[in-house]
């Protein structure tokens, strides 16, 4: 059982933020439930976003600043450079990643220490919830991330093909963050490798993954962050225009493949049980494969990337093998 007052570490990166930091910082700020601590990694800000983290950590105690000195940048190498630092740390009952510039229902803490409190804290556990979506003048664009991609968890094997986990949504316990083997900054994957579906992998082999279906917090897409050419809504028309472009669609699916391939090489110096290490097995073989036997198996394996169409298409990136060039 969880402790009665559960202590949790925030972890941000931050880059030239300063148009929305303030924003989050406040959300996190305003938090129903209090007893967290901040840590923030800046990756070489060169606007107003250190002197508005210092600002906030002279006036609270919770918050620590701490800028990245390596000679290895960008979104992913900054986050595993942050979880580095992270684990020389007193350890804490739950973790969570943030990022600058999204906004934070005031509950967001609240109901996830809740929903964790009768959950087991010797086993791996990861929980996420669902997102609205809003633009950079924060106007509602969608009111469900689940409604307009489908991404509600339904089994550890679909983790492996299908990123439906956003760290900044995500919610993990203590012997998640000690289970999971962190990249290093430095390593050549950490430029490719996401933090989140990392972890949520981990939890999916390892132990348990939630989905709560409600919105946690508002989720800012616009035209200059990381994520801002994901699409979030796959219409017909749109599926139909991105076949169109097979070969770009190609290397997005190989990209996916290929965290999946680094995860499971870290997994295997893990003990794992039989059915565990045959999970993986089944994995590597369809993704490497490709064609009619991965299309059989993740039929038989009900794999799920979320809405139909969807569905559809990584399906029929898998029978056509195309992705495997891109495979490292």
């Amino acid at each position: 059982m969880a402790s009665a007052n559960p202590t949790i570490l925030i972890m941000m990166t931050t880059y030239n933020g300063e148009k929305f930091l303030i924003q989050q910082i406040e959300s996190i700020f305003q938090q129903s439930y209090s007893n967290w601590q901040l840590v923030v990694r800046d990756d070489g800000s060169s606007d107003q976003t250190l002197a508005i983290l210092n600002a906030y950590a002279e006036k609270d105690a919770r918050i620590q600043v701490i800028e990245n000195e390596s000679d290895y940048h960008g979104a992913y190498p900054n986050f595993w450079g942050l979880v580095a630092y992270c684990k020389q740390l007193k350890s804490y009952d739950y973790y969570m990643f943030a990022d600058q510039d999204d906004v934070w229902d005031k509950d967001k803490l609240e109901v996830y220490v809740d929903f964790c409190s009768d959950k087991k804290v010797n086993e791996p556990l990861l929980v996420y919830g669902d997102m609205r979506i809003i633009d950079g003048d924060g106007q509602v664009t969608s009111n469900s991330l689940e409604a307009n991609l489908g991404i509600a968890y339904t089994n550890a094997i679909s983790t492996f093909f299908a990123h439906k986990v956003h760290g900044c949504n995500s919610f993990f316990n203590r012997r998640l963050f000690e289970l999971a083997l962190p990249l290093s900054p430095e390593e050549p994957e950490a430029k490719y490798v996401s933090h989140d579906n990392y972890y949520t992998k981990f939890a999916a082999l390892l132990g348990q993954v939630y989905y709560l279906p409600r919105p946690m917090m508002s989720y800012r897409r616009y035209g200059t962050n990381v994520t801002s050419q994901h699409a979030y809504d796959f219409k017909a028309k749109r599926i139909l225009k991105r076949i169109s472009r097979i070969d770009s669609l190609a290397k997005d699916h190989a990209l996916t493949y290929n965290q999946t391939l680094v995860t499971i090489n870290r997994m295997r110096s893990l003990p794992l049980t039989q059915d565990q290490q045959k999970l993986l097995i089944q994995v590597e073989l369809i993704i490497k494969r490709g064609g009619w036997f991965a299309l059989y198996c993740v039929q038989m394996a009900k794999v799920d990337w979320g809405k139909p169409v969807k569905n559809i298409s990584r399906k029929l990136l898998l029978l056509t093998k195309l992705y495997r060039q891109y495979i490292d």
